[in-house]
Parts: C-alpha cells; structure tokens; sequence
C-alpha cells in the first residue's frame, strides 16, 4: 500500500509567517526561541533548540475533512522552510514520541496507536486495512498536538 505525509497546508504556514495571526481563527500567534524538538508542522524536522525562532498558533488539522472543528495549537519555523513532500515516513519523525490516529468520517476515531519505529510501515498499512479509516493524524505523544496527517495514495 502506498501512502503519503502531509504536513499543514504551505498557503497556511506562508499566511502565519506574514500576518502573525491564525489564518483560521484570527487568533494572533506567537514567536520565541525553540525551546524543545517541535517538529516543524511544514518541514516536518525538528527545532534547533535556542537558535531557531518558531511561531506558535491555533490549527484545525480537520478543516474540509470534517465539520467538526478540533483546533489545537502547533509550531513552524519563523523562518520559511521547504515544506515536506514525500512518501516515506519523514527522517527527524521517526525517534519522536507520537501516535497514529486513524479516523473516519466526521472525524470519529477508530483506533489510537503509539508508533513502533521498527515497523511503521507495516504500522500504517495495518491502520489502513480498516476501510472505516479515511486518514491517520500523527500526534504529538508527549504535547498531544497535531504533527502531520497520512493519507493513502
């Protein structure tokens, strides 16, 4: 099975850069000093804790995927970095402490998994055998934030 990542929208990671402000909310967002690993929800590597700044703000990883909104609060880089494209399980990703959350329609949660770095793909293929799964959130384990999303490809 073949699946790919998707991290937060470029147009939105772009719109918060320029404008400080939750392009969904409106809500206004904040810029510190990295103080831990993050990820970045646009390139999907870590920060470089006290050298790199990011921005703090209000997401809802379920926009046009479900009219439930479930808004939390996500970092990208300050400055604007090459937002991830790719099919395999992102590098910097792999020895974070996350969760797989499959989900179906209007956001109903199937199952909930701490990753296994060994087998993610099998992890994932597994996920996706359930037909009732649309898409995966990859989830912070530790903060509980959105990290990115798996669709099948």
């Amino acid at each position: 099975m073949s699946f790919v990542i998707i991290p937060i929208p470029e147009r939105i990671s772009n719109k918060v850069r320029d404008t400080l402000l939750s392009p969904q909310y409106s809500h206004p967002a904040s810029v510190a000093a990295a103080t831990g690993y993050g990820p970045c929800r646009s390139c999907l590597k870590k920060f470089k804790a006290g050298t790199e700044e990011r921005i703090l703000f209000t997401y809802n990883s379920f926009e046009n995927l479900s009219d439930l909104p479930l808004p939390g609060p996500i970092f990208i880089h300050r400055d604007r970095c090459k937002t991830y494209h790719g099919h395999q399980f992102p590098p910097d990703l792999v020895d974070l402490p996350l969760l797989f959350e499959g989900f179906g329609d209007e956001s109903k949660l199937i199952n909930r998994d701490k990753i296994d770095n060994e087998n993610l793909k099998i992890q994932i293929e597994h996920i996706f055998a359930d037909a009732d799964v649309r898409f995966i959130n990859i989830r912070n384990a530790e903060a509980g934030c959105f990290v990115a999303r798996i669709e099948r490809k």
